[in-house]
């Protein structure tokens, strides 16, 4: 067998595994343009936006007090879901409503409603946009970063649409600091959803980071107004 053909089979060979496993170091299916400028490596996790009517929760009583930080009551929950609540941020209560935890106060966490925002704000005071929107450590990439992720470029997403990698910087998190990004994935669960389903982003397992340039940006920040 010639050299070129040994070549174009194991070339053949890698593309297969790639299609198949999704990713593979360094191989994505999409270049990346080359003016877009690297940021490194980041481990990747997920959150959610909780449903208190979902199925998860155990049978309790509602003990917890939610309260704005004018100390007005907006709903007593669960002890497991106010547990939960105060690490995720966000969540619909059973009557529609969707809260955001506030600020602390004598260590305990305030909330507030948030209207005309589906699925919870971010740290702007934004609302948050499933499979967009990634919380970060400020110090390492500024909110308002758009940025583009090559593990996400082809991933089909609940809406039908097909990911084409842009994400924007626009939220924080409890213990999100250094190269670490968190990828708000929804009402989807938090360990099992569409993009560790994909085979192509897994817990914890570094994937590469893009800060894209001004025209992408600012072509992407007028699709998420």
């Amino acid at each position: 067998m010639s050299e070129s053909i040994r070549f174009a089979s194991a070339l053949f060979l890698l593309c297969l595994c790639a299609s198949a496993c999704g990713r593979i170091e360094g191989l994505h299916l999409a270049a990346v343009p080359g003016n877009y400028e690297l940021l490194g490596e980041f481990a990747p996790t997920f959150y959610r936006t909780l449903d208190e009517s979902a199925g998860e929760w155990p049978e309790e009583e509602r003990t917890e007090e939610l309260r704005t930080i004018e100390g007005e009551l907006i709903a007593r929950v669960t002890p497991s879901f106010k547990e939960r609540l105060d690490i995720e941020g966000s969540a619909r209560l059973r009557d529609g409503r969707v809260v955001n935890f506030d600020e602390k106060t004598d260590g305990r966490w305030t909330y507030l409603v948030a209207e005309g925002a589906p699925f919870g704000l971010d740290a702007l005071g934004h609302g948050l946009v499933p499979f967009r929107t990634l919380a970060v450590d400020p110090s390492v990439v500024p909110l308002g970063t758009v940025v583009y992720v090559p593990a996400l470029d082809g991933v089909r997403l609940p809406t039908g649409e097909t990911h084409d990698g842009l994400c924007l910087a626009q939220d924080t998190g409890q213990g999100i600091e250094g190269r670490r990004v968190d990828i708000f994935v929804g009402f989807e669960n938090d360990e099992d959803n569409t993009l560790t389903r994909s085979g192509r982003v897994e817990d914890m397992e570094p994937l590469r980071v893009y800060r894209v340039d001004d025209e992408t940006a600012r072509r992407f920040l007028a699709r998420f107004k």
